[in-house]
């Protein structure tokens, strides 16, 4: 396929992941806030700040988790070793690479659908949780986890295709001249 497709699905790629990660990081931001200002009232007001607990758990920590994935991926910082393929060939090598990511991406995209429905699910029922306050809400939560394991799904997905088309057409940069 030519470069010029292959720059527009990298930029789509990298817009989602960094719209994602930029959510994520308001998640932390949101989540350290909240956490001061839960021991601030406890130590200084005399009263908790209700829900901080339940806020945190349901929410920051779900959005932290599940909506960096997809900027990990397309940065390619999942903790990879290659103790087992270092010496073998280069066409070995990538053809194992390309099995593998194939893999991940069919398992994320699995995940994303039975996540979705999850989360479809939940919307449908109005999804609470009780906690000493009341009822907190926390369906929309549960679409972190679709958006995140989709995005890197989609990554991922782009990667297949390179390495595919790598694999298929290969250039003397590719087989080591």
């Amino acid at each position: 396929m030519s470069e010029d497709f292959y720059k527009k699905l990298d930029k789509i790629d990298h817009s989602i992941a960094l719209v994602l990660c930029f959510l994520a990081a308001l998640a932390v931001v949101g989540m350290m806030l909240h956490i001061v200002a839960g021991i601030y009232s406890r130590h200084f007001i005399g009263r908790p700040l209700g829900g901080v607990t339940e806020i945190v758990s349901a929410y920051d920590m779900v959005a932290v988790s599940f909506l960096s994935l997809a900027y990990v991926t397309h940065q390619k910082a999942h903790i990879s070793v290659e103790l087992f393929t270092q010496k073998l060939s280069e066409r070995t090598k990538q053809t194992i690479e390309l099995m593998a990511t194939l893999f991940v991406t069919i398992l994320s995209l699995w995940i994303t659908y039975e996540t979705a429905i999850a989360a479809i699910h939940s919307y449908s029922i109005n999804e609470v949780w009780e906690s000493g306050d009341g009822f907190l809400t926390v369906w929309p939560s549960r679409f972190f986890l679709p958006f995140g394991i989709g995005a890197m799904a989609f990554s991922y997905g782009l990667d297949v295709i390179k390495r595919l088309d790598r694999l298929l057409n290969p250039t003397d940069q590719d087989i080591g001249l």
